[in-house]
């Protein structure tokens, strides 16, 4: 069975606005306990939820894994790229066809925007606005499931250093998720993680990174 420590803790990693608080002293360690416990499935009483919270807040390794993302994306350049769209398709033998036809096209071989990924059902291509059409007349209709318009790309990208440092994929996302930022589509190739989202989240996205990144 995981220890209550243990489940707090995980708790508390995954939530970047509870463990800035608790980093700052504005959070009643009491009250904070009481609402771990009445917000999720733990079994332990108060005191031991209090205890746990109050080892995570003098654990020098947890502090020093929060310093180290700080300065891994201190050191990160942010860029961004507008007018991107993704294109969704059914995860078939002849789908595969096609694709090859696309990415052996120059427009597409050389486009710094073209992104494929496979999943178990689907195939999702991101490609540029003005791509867009002629990457869709590659496929016939009965292929296509959905294309989504107005998206931005939101690039992290890193040192060897902060790309090395667990946690700070995790710190973005949890971030952009308290700031009630959908996250589209997310994947990393050193160095860069590159995050896909509503074009109209990208300025929250963009000061929240800055927020978390900040000394």
């Amino acid at each position: 069975m995981t220890s209550i420590t243990k489940q707090v803790w995980e708790i508390l990693d995954n939530d970047i606005t509870i463990k800035k608080d608790l980093e700052r002293g504005i959070i009643n360690v009491s009250a904070l306990s009481q609402y771990i416990l009445d917000t999720y499935q733990i079994k332990g009483s108060l005191d031991s939820v209090i205890s746990a919270i109050r080892r995570y807040k003098a654990d020098e390794t947890i502090q020093d894994d929060y310093a180290r993302i700080t300065k891994g994306l201190q050191e990160a350049v942010i860029s961004t790229k507008t007018n991107i769209s993704l294109i969704t398709l059914r995860n078939t033998s002849n789908t595969y066809k096609y694709i090859g036809q696309l990415m052996a096209h120059e427009d597409f071989l050389k486009n710094d925007v073209f992104r494929l990924i496979k999943t178990r059902h689907e195939v999702q291509i991101v490609v540029d606005r003005d791509s867009q059409a002629k990457a869709k007349s590659f496929f016939p209709e009965s292929a296509v499931e959905e294309i989504q318009k107005g998206l931005v790309e939101l690039s992290i990208t890193l040192t060897q250093k902060g790309w090395d440092t667990k946690g700070v994929l995790s710190r973005i996302s949890n971030e952009l998720a308290t700031q009630g930022i959908n996250i589209v589509l997310i994947f990393s190739v050193y160095p860069t993680i590159s995050i896909f989202m509503d074009e109209k989240d990208l300025l929250r996205a963009h000061e929240a990174l800055l927020r978390i990144s900040a000394k």
